[in-house]
């Protein structure tokens, strides 16, 4: 019997959502960071089905997760998930605990539940699966990583660093049916304002306001939204592509962000005292560019604007490294591969897509690795309240991840 057949009849729905909720109910947060307790589960488990593990810890409490299984010589097939999850915030905003994981209606419920504790448990489950089977060669590099959420620097960037790495990344990340094989770039921004301070009481007569001047430069650096960027032929398919696919999803603005640069202004601070006029104000930018676009090109063209505009008093550059925008070609065969399974698993269609935001898939795909993102989710709730997982996707999920990996090293086969 093939081994597609034979995961058919695989009954492992309350095996991965059972794991989901015992993830759940561990307040991995991020911030602060700690995965302590989170990292010694899965560590147990992975030895628990016979992989070898190590823990790296990057800095105090980040700590990170390596299980590898080896079948002998031939290709590498990563694994790659984050145990850390946002804040839950305001809890009497959930319908239900967050860190219960109660399982009702079929879902799981609870911070984490799509982004990414369900994923995790499904990978943990199929692990254990492909454990068992004879045929294999080659190996399983399995990452459970601790920061993806605040930029990956001491997860899987600092992994890969180590050269802990393979021939090809699947990513667990929640996607629904149709995996990611892209991602927009990120500029974070800082904007610093000056201006001259004096008595709040004879404002606006007397002094220069910073606050007043942040607002002009806030609307500036917004106006880089409403621009047609120039974008390759290839880089447009690829965007038009995705968008006729997430429309057919009802995911209207998701579509609409992808071909352009978007702005959030999400932290605004100055002043000394409401009757002070306000001497400096200073500002933190989110923006995202396309594929096809350099994150260079968007900063000059700002720095132009706000040149014209505000030649003295004003300050910007970025707050962190940026991030260029990535894809793995979708006719590279593990992208193939992943899809071929999901087809088969499901009995459904399944197309590459782009991903409107980021992830760790950067740092593979900097390394010209190809990498895939394919998560069971409910995508409403993530990074929101009342987020959810339906059983029935976590069960599809583990049984998905199990071919293939079957099918990535039964015949240690190249991933070129």
């Amino acid at each position: 019997m093939s081994v597609a057949k034979a995961l058919t009849t695989w009954d492992c729905e309350q095996q991965v959502s059972e794991l989901t909720a015992e993830l759940i109910r561990i307040p991995s947060e991020n911030p602060p960071g700690d995965m302590r307790e989170i990292a010694a589960i899965i560590n147990d488990h992975l030895k628990r089905i016979g992989l070898t593990t190590e823990r790296l810890e990057s800095k105090p409490g980040m700590l990170n997760v390596i299980g590898k299984l080896d079948a002998g010589e031939g290709p590498t097939l990563v694994l790659n998930g984050h145990m850390d999850v946002v804040p839950a915030g305001e809890r009497d905003r959930w319908s239900w605990d967050p860190f219960g994981g109660a399982l009702e209606d079929g879902y799981v419920l609870g911070r984490g539940a799509s982004d990414m504790k369900g994923g995790l448990a499904a990978l943990l489950v199929a692990l254990a699966r492909v454990a068992t089977f004879d045929d294999l060669r080659g190996s399983i590099l399995f990452m459970a990583v601790p920061d993806e959420e605040t930029g990956g620097e001491f997860g899987t960037r600092f992994l890969l660093e180590k050269d802990y790495t393979g021939d090809a990344c699947l990513i667990a990340e929640p996607s629904g049916q149709n995996p990611t094989i892209g991602q927009k770039g990120n500029l974070w921004l800082n904007a610093t304002t000056r201006g001259v301070s004096a008595h709040g009481s004879l404002s606006p007569l007397v002094g220069e306001n910073a606050i007043r001047r942040m607002n002009a430069v806030i609307e500036t650096i917004y106006s880089v939204w409403e621009e047609a960027w120039p974008l390759p032929d290839s880089a447009r398919e690829l965007i038009e592509h995705t968008q006729a696919l997430l429309k057919t999803e009802n995911l209207v603005a998701p579509g609409k962000v992808l071909g352009r640069v978007t702005v959030n202004v999400g932290k605004v601070y100055g002043g000394e005292k409401v009757n002070m006029v306000p001497s400096r104000c200073e500002a933190e930018f989110d923006l995202r560019i396309p594929i096809g676009l350099s994150t260079d090109d968007v900063l000059r063209e700002l720095e132009r604007r706000i040149n014209d505009r505000f030649p003295e008093g004003v300050k910007i550059g970025p707050k962190t490294p940026p991030n260029e925008a990535n894809y793995t070609d979708p006719d590279h065969h593990f992208v193939q591969r992943v899809l071929s399974a999901i087809r088969e698993v499901t009995g459904k269609a399944s197309e590459p897509m782009l991903q409107w935001a980021s992830s760790d898939a950067r740092f593979f795909r900097y390394r010209s690795i190809p990498t895939v993102q394919f998560g069971p989710a409910e995508m409403d709730g993530i990074h929101g309240y009342d987020e959810r997982v339906k059983v029935e996707d976590l069960g599809a999920a583990a049984r998905i991840y199990t071919l293939l990996m079957h099918d990535f090293l039964a015949a240690g086969r190249s991933a070129e």
